[in-house]
Parts: structure tokens; C-alpha cells; sequence
């Protein structure tokens, strides 16, 4: 049974209600997302099944399941008071690996067993790169890395296909190569990142139509009276230490009102945002282009060479 229609009927499915919730409130519930990890993850347990995949592989999708579950249910290891060593939970996270180590060495004599690991394996490797991204700012929201990580889930190792589509296709004797080290999820969040780089060229004209573009702030967010700051927007003015700053890349999580009532204090009747940008919403064009068009990346250095 070919499962690549189900996958992206699946995906399109949840993203439109998640970039539905992420347009609306700027906030999508777990719920999708463990809803679209479960059938990801059931899809794929299917696919082994009929396949005749032996059995070590199972391994790498009950240690995908641990990190990924673990996301949404229990307590944090690490939060905002420190770490915490949390027995059952640092057990699990510890099985993990240790399960995708052995489901490898259990594998490696078996070409059939191998490929389908190497396959599988994006979707724990692509959780941590998730996680990274976000701990690090590159992925701004919460919903913007889980999306990533669910859609790891959904097409572990392989391009999906549809008829005549996606257009653009890598050969036939790499894509098995470039769907296990380049992954699918990963393919929409450089899309969608792609998409987004229109985002600064209309601020600029915004500003400079205003006659405010002073770079380059100018790319990043715009000037608002400080008495109408809209909702879903990040201060780039910033007090910091009692003195006035300037941030392109402001924190996830602050106390707005205070930073409001600072900014009073020191005299601003206007300040410079961002905008929160619904990401999410993006990834879902970023998807429907990797589905009918392919990976554009690649498509660009095939234009640059």
C-alpha cells in the first residue's frame, strides 16, 4: 500500500488547523500536535509491518515516541529554577538512545533491517535539531519547532510523491541519500523560511513610505505609538540596566508591562516592534511547495550553478 497520499492528506490536514489557531491567537495547542505525532508514528509502524521489517527497527520508533511524547507529557528536567533530575523521566530519556544504538548494531548485518534504520532515523535526529533551533532563537515559537518535529514524524526518511508531483525531483539513485541526510520536515522550514525573506523588504517599504527607514531596524520592525502597541508584537526598545537600548532579536518571554512602564518613564511616546509573525502559517504554504514543487534550495543552486 502506498502511504505517501494518506502522509500528505495527514499533514495538510493538521496544519491547516494548526495555522488556523497560529493566525488567530498566535498560539496552537498541543493537542494537534500530538494528535498528528500519534498517526505519524502509527503510519509508520504500518509501513514496517508491511514491509517484513525485522523487528530491531520497531526499537527506533518507541525511542522516536519517548522524545517525542516527552515534549507534550510530565514535568520539565529543566526549567526556570534550574535542573532537575526527574527518575522516571531521565530513565526514559536515557532508554532512548540506548534503543536506537541497539536497533543499529542489531541491524547492520541485514540490508533490508539498515535501510529502513537509516530511514527512521531522522526522526529522533530531526527532534533534536528542532529543540536546538529553538533554544537558540532560530525558531521563534514553541508550535514552530513541534511542527517540525511532527512533520519528521510524518515523512521519516522519504520524499513523498504524488503523481506527477513533486516537479522538482533529485535523481532517482540520490534521493534515498538526500531524504535520509536532508529530511522532509526539513525541506518545509527552509521553504517556509524562504517564503518569509519577503518579510523585511515589506517593512522597508512600509518605513520608507513613511519616511522611517532607518536601517537596520528598518528590517525588522516598524514605529508604533507606545500607547498603541499591537498585541502580537515584540518590543525592540528595550531598558535594560536603567538605560535605554535597541534589540533586533528580543526575548520569547518578558514582562511587557513593565518594560512599558520603563520605556514611559524615560520619556518614549514611541517605540520600535516586531511583529510576531504567524511562522506556522508559513509552514503550511512551505509544505504545499515542498509537496507540488519540490525542495527549493536545491532548486536555487541548480539556477546559481
Amino acid at each position: 500500500m502506498d502511504l505517501d497520499p494518506p502522509r500528505v492528506l495527514v499533514g495538510l490536514g493538521f496544519l491547516v488547523v494548526a495555522a488556523a489557531m497560529d493566525w488567530r491567537r498566535r498560539l496552537v495547542k498541543d493537542e494537534v500536535w500530538v494528535g498528528m505525532g500519534a498517526v505519524a508514528l502509527a503510519l509508520v509502524e504500518f509501513d514496517l509491518v508491511q514491509r517484513a521489517v525485522p523487528w530491531p527497527v520497531h526499537l527506533v520508533n518507541a525511542a522516536t515516541a519517548v522524545l517525542y511524547f516527552g515534549v507534550f507529557f510530565g514535568k520539565p528536567m529543566w526549567d526556570e529554577s534550574g535542573f532537575h533530575i526527574r527518575p522516571p523521566r531521565f530513565a526514559l530519556y536515557l532508554a532512548a538512545p540506548v534503543a536506537v544504538i541497539l536497533a543499529w548494531r542489531w541491524s547492520v548485518d541485514d540490508p533490508l533491517a539498515l535501510d529502513a534504520f537509516y530511514e527512521l532515523l531522522t526522526m529522533p535526529a530531526m527532534i533534536v535539531i528542532a529543540h536546538g533551533l529553538y533554544e537558540f532563537g532560530i525558531l521563534r515559537g514553541g508550535a514552530d519547532a513541534k511542527a517540525v518535529m511532527a512533520l519528521a514524524l510524518l515523512f521519516p526518511g522519504i520524499y513523498p510523491t504524488l503523481d506527477a508531483f513533486p516537479i522538482l525531483r533529485p535523481p532517482p539513485v540520490a534521493e534515498p541519500v538526500l531524504a535520509a541526510t536532508f529530511p522532509f520536515a526539513f525541506i518545509v522550514l527552509v521553504n517556509s523560511a524562504i517564503l518569509f525573506l519577503v518579510v523585511p523588504l515589506v517593512l522597508l517599504v512600509r518605513n520608507a513610505a513613511k519616511g522611517d527607514a532607518k536601517l537596520p531596524r528598518a528590517l525588522f520592525g516598524f514605529r508604533v505609538p507606545i500607547n498603541a502597541v499591537p498585541k502580537y508584537a515584540w518590543l525592540l526598545d528595550r531598558i535594560e540596566d536603567g538605560k535605554p537600548t535597541f534589540v533586533l532579536m528580543p526575548r520569547r518571554k518578558e514582562d511587557r508591562e513593565e518594560q512599558m512602564r520603563l520605556l514611559r518613564e524615560h520619556g518614549y511616546t514611541q517605540v520600535w516592534v516586531t511583529p510576531q509573525l504567524p511562522f506556522v502559517t508559513a509552514m503550511l504554504a512551505g509544505y504545499a511547495l515542498a509537496v507540488v514543487a519540490g525542495n527549493m534550495l536545491l532548486a536555487l543552486f541548480r539556477i546559481g550553478g
